[in-house]
């Protein structure tokens, strides 16, 4: 079978297509055929050593998959041959792993799925697992607060504006162009402003009518990061979750106690909070299945690429050129 694999970090050609033998499941795992393998911003961190959980050398990236059963080894319970399941990397020991054919994995790194559900929504389920989060375990948001969403046409951008819907949450989004503009708005934005030729301070006064906002959705960071507390209604908050726009070295207890008499909050956010909270991930995971499966939730594909167009995909993603989620089809 064919895996994606690099031997040394480095830019989008280090990843190169190999053929391995084809996994036996052990007991207590499954073996499971790809259908569709989700791309994301872990997978580039991975590929260029820049993770702080990076796997064992050489290494295959890749955080979930959506696929059928082929194979149970000895003692698996769950799941029998045909039945339709995604894969996290979220649920294993190693991140990773994913840029494959076939993948065998223990019967707790994988969850049913239902006859008919979207097996491409399916696979993009990773962005959601942390728009999830953002929204619910970190910001806390509440049903009429107002969101102001950084990037927000990208696949966690998707996700935060497709949760927030089903929440009667306001999302403001923030976007580099007109066109990413557009899909914002598609998707759910309330509002948008395109940060490449608007004042996003200013729009937010404008359209919050100086209140500010509830919540700040921040992937970004970098040095305009201080000006997110001007932006926000009293008891709010910024969630802090990546490095997009560089190191953040700013003076946050400065910010703080400029604001002060508007209690304001931040919280910096990651996924690996839950590696060790198996029931909180299981939660996640269960209501996003089946609001996937009910519609209530829609990912939005951007391009589907072949596994050996791999390095390609990383190329597209770490441009910016991606509305939605990329998906790689075995």
């Amino acid at each position: 079978m064919k895996i994606v694999q690099f031997v040394k970090p480095g830019p989008p050609d280090v990843l190169q297509v190999v053929d391995v033998p084809m996994p036996q499941p052990g007991a207590g795992e499954i073996l499971v055929k790809s259908q569709w393998i989700g791309v994301g911003i872990p997978d580039i961190l991975i590929r260029s050593g820049a993770y702080a959980w990076m796997p064992k050398l050489p290494c295959t990236p890749g955080t979930e998959i959506s696929g059928t059963v082929e194979a149970v080894g000895t003692g698996v319970k769950a799941f029998v041959p045909g039945q339709k399941v995604i894969v996290s990397a979220r649920e294993r020991t190693e991140r990773g792993g994913c840029y494959a054919e076939y993948v065998a994995v223990e019967e707790t790194a994988a969850y049913a799925l239902p006859d008919g559900i979207d097996m491409e929504g399916a696979a993009c389920l990773a962005n959601y697992q942390v728009a999830w989060h953002v929204l619910w375990s970190a910001a806390r948001a509440r049903k009429g607060e107002t969101v102001l969403l950084y990037a927000a046409a990208g696949g966690v951008g998707n996700a935060v504006v497709d949760l927030a819907k089903g929440a009667d949450l306001n999302v403001i989004g923030v976007v580099s162009s007109e066109k990413k503009a557009a899909f914002a708005r598609e998707i759910g934005c309330a509002h948008t402003i395109d940060r490449s030729r608007e004042d996003v301070g200013k729009r937010v006064a404008e359209i919050t009518g100086g209140r500010g906002v509830d919540v700040i959705v921040d992937p970004v960071g970098g040095p305009t990061f201080l000006k997110h507390f001007d932006m926000l209604a009293p008891l709010g908050i910024v969630v802090h979750y990546g490095h997009l726009g560089g190191k953040t070295e700013v003076d946050l207890a400065g910010a703080l106690k400029k604001k002060f008499g508007d209690s304001p909050a931040v919280r910096a956010f990651s996924m690996h909070t839950f590696d060790h909270w198996p029931e909180k991930r299981r939660e996640c995971t269960l209501d996003l299945i089946a609001q996937l499966a009910d519609g209530r939730i829609r990912p939005r594909v951007d391009d589907r690429l072949r596994l050996d167009q791999a390095a390609e995909a990383h190329r597209r993603l770490e441009a910016g050129n991606v509305q939605g989620k990329l998906l790689l089809k075995p």
